[in-house]
């Protein structure tokens, strides 16, 4: 009986080590765990965040442009609007001031002309009391007075005429 018996006991380990290592802005892909793989992606943009930057400085200097000219175009019309509402208020006070000068020369022509006739109608009226009160006697007496002188110039002239010749 004898036997004879062998056994055999083989162990292989072997250990990987892997380092993955990501530098600038963290946008790529990289595949790890993958032995022998030497696969590199990159992720980009194309450009459209540069493009968008632009894009929106683009809009801000158009935006600051139109409204620089809408701020200046309203100010030229305010400055058109005052200069014609000026224009029109002086033109209004000019006709005004010509109108109210015509109306205070004709008033002041009326009442010169209303004293002179109440300076003529205080004198007939004057006139009448002293009539009333003497019953005509003063304006007789005047009458007399005045047809007296014209007799005293007649007979004075006629008088002249006949002394020289």
């Amino acid at each position: 009986m004898g036997g004879s018996s062998s056994s055999r006991n083989s162990t292989s380990t072997k250990n990987t080590s892997s380092q993955n290592a990501i530098s600038g802005d963290n946008l790529g892909v990289a595949l790890s765990g993958i032995e022998g793989s030497t696969i590199n992606a990159t992720v980009t943009d194309h450009g459209s965040v540069g493009k968008s930057f632009d894009f929106a400085g683009d809009a801000l200097d158009e935006s600051y442009e139109f409204a620089k000219g809408a701020m200046s175009e309203s100010l030229n019309l305010v400055d058109q609007n005052t200069e014609n509402s000026m224009k029109f208020a002086s033109g209004a006070l000019d006709k005004f001031s010509s109108s109210n000068s015509e109306n205070l020369q004709m008033i002041a022509g009326l009442a010169g002309n209303q004293a002179a006739q109440n300076t003529k109608n205080l004198d007939k009226l004057t006139e009448l009391a002293k009539f009333k009160q003497d019953n005509g006697q003063s304006a007789l007496n005047k009458q007399q007075l005045i047809l007296m002188a014209i007799i005293v110039l007649v007979l004075g002239f006629v008088l002249f005429k006949a002394v020289n010749q």
